[in-house]
């Protein structure tokens, strides 16, 4: 019944406000299929690892795209097919309905933030809600007015997960990871308001503030209100996250160099912990990353780099203060690192809320890395390389909490994943498309972790 409802109104929608000839209408179909295999030490338990598969029958994804002086429509879903379930409806990166009203633009849906520089592909956030937005002389500024934040989830982060986690863990993995109510369609939304201001002056430079404020309540791997913010006057508990972002980019021809400075402030109260005295988990954190590439009309390669800072311990290890909490999508490009062991270099605010994990396998840990990642496009062919280095930050020893680039805050742990991605458009009319993906990822000796995976993609467009 919901899917109907919400087909209906689309139709509805579109004679309403549609222009007759829309600028942009494309539908799309996609079957794919998957390969993968775990090795390592920790896949002993099982015997000799085999390769095993899974497959998506169908995907099927609609967009729609119609601008006039009144208002603009961008529509972008994909209907996913799912083992337990049957369908499920995932918006894309821009699905709402807008209008145009004193320059501003009122728009209701997803929204996207400002594309960041190419290295970059696998982060992305935006609004899911009301918003304002305007552009004036190379400045844009958009206002988050209601923002149901719930990890912004996308297919491309998405598609894998979706097929159960369970089905790719080992089981020592995943009797650890994977809890019982840990289901792959669990998801809530929290308030989430903000403003971003992004621009460029002579298409040299490039900058952008943003803001957000998120109201984390008991939201989060540590469960509901502790007896003791209960007990308070004020009922409940008004955990928060305000995260700052101040980045800047210089483009010349063929170069450029970008970078971001991350604040996170905030409070969790569902941290508490009965042997120490304070009744709240304060959020104090730093993050930068880096990128610098070259480019032309064919291809662009990109080295990027990521350093969150550690969270406040005290002697004997115990967290005082979290660092860096992270929000949006993670920043990796590896679906199995992403999807399947849920990596984030740092603690994030994901679907279920604030976590943070202590386990020996790829989680949500403060981590740095650098990489590389190599795109060309010809003759119908487009090919994409990237490889990441990813080492943990120590967390035995007391530390300040304070955001530094010393190599003495790393540890003995580390993942390091490649990927090779080859789309093949064998027709002028680019309706058709084949694609396979190769790629995995390997841990250092004492985790003993390596997976690897291949897909295949058959699909077609009808514009």
């Amino acid at each position: 019944m919901k899917i109907l409802i919400l087909i209906a109104l689309f139709f509805i929608s579109v004679e309403l406000f549609a222009d007759p000839n829309p600028k942009t209408s494309n539908l799309e179909v996609y079957f794919q299929w998957i390969l993968f295999r775990t090795q390592g030490r920790i896949s002993e338990e099982k015997g000799p690892s085999k390769i095993s598969g899974i497959s998506q029958p169908a995907m099927i994804r609609f967009l729609y795209e119609n601008h006039s002086e009144k208002f603009q429509i961008n529509l972008d879903w994909t209907v996913v097919t799912v083992n337990m379930s049957g369908l499920l409806f995932l918006p894309g990166e821009n699905a709402y309905f807008g209008i145009l009203y004193k320059n501003f633009l009122w728009g209701l849906g997803r929204k996207s933030d400002p594309k960041t520089f190419p290295a970059w592909v696998g982060w992305k956030d935006g609004v899911e809600g009301i918003f304002v937005e305007t552009e004036t002389n190379r400045i844009r500024v958009r206002f988050d007015l209601l923002d149901l934040y719930r990890g912004f989830p996308l297919f491309e982060n998405q598609w894998l997960k979706l097929q159960g986690r369970g089905n790719f863990l080992p089981k020592i993995a995943r009797d650890e990871l994977v809890q019982e109510t840990n289901s792959s369609f669990y998801s809530e939304s929290r308030y989430r308001a903000g403003f971003t201001v992004s621009g460029n002056r002579d298409d040299r430079v490039l900058y952008q503030f943003r803001v957000r404020y998120l109201s984390l309540g008991d939201w989060g791997r540590f469960g509901s209100d502790t007896k003791e913010s209960r007990s308070e006057t004020i009922e409940g508990d008004r955990d928060y996250l305000v995260e700052w972002k101040f980045g800047i980019g210089f483009v010349w021809k063929y170069f450029y160099l970008s970078s971001d400075l991350f604040l996170s402030r905030g409070l969790d109260k569902t941290a508490y912990h009965p042997n120490r005295p304070e009744r709240s988990l304060p959020i104090s954190g730093e993050a930068v990353r880096l990128d610098l590439g070259f480019y032309n009309k064919n291809g662009k390669l990109s080295f990027f780099g990521f350093l969150p800072d550690r969270e406040k311990r005290s002697s004997n290890g115990e967290i005082l203060e979290l660092g860096f909490v992270g929000m949006g999508s993670s920043p990796i490009s590896n679906p199995l690192l992403q999807q399947v062991w849920g990596f984030y270099p740092s603690s994030w605010i994901t679907e279920r809320g604030l976590e943070r994990e202590d386990t020996k396998f790829p989680g949500k840990r403060p981590a740095a890395f650098l990489g590389v990642r190599y795109e060309f496009d010809i003759f119908g062919i487009f090919s994409s390389l990237h490889f990441t280095y990813i080492s943990f930050l120590k967390e035995d020893i007391s530390s300040s909490g304070s955001w530094s680039a010393s190599k003495s805050i790393l540890g003995n742990q580390w993942i390091r994943e490649a990927g090779l991605q080859i789309i093949w458009k064998p027709l002028p009319e680019e309706n058709t498309k084949l694609e396979l993906d190769l790629g995995g990822f390997e841990s250092d000796f004492e985790t003993g972790l390596k997976q690897w995976y291949l897909l295949l993609k058959i699909g077609a467009a009808w514009k």
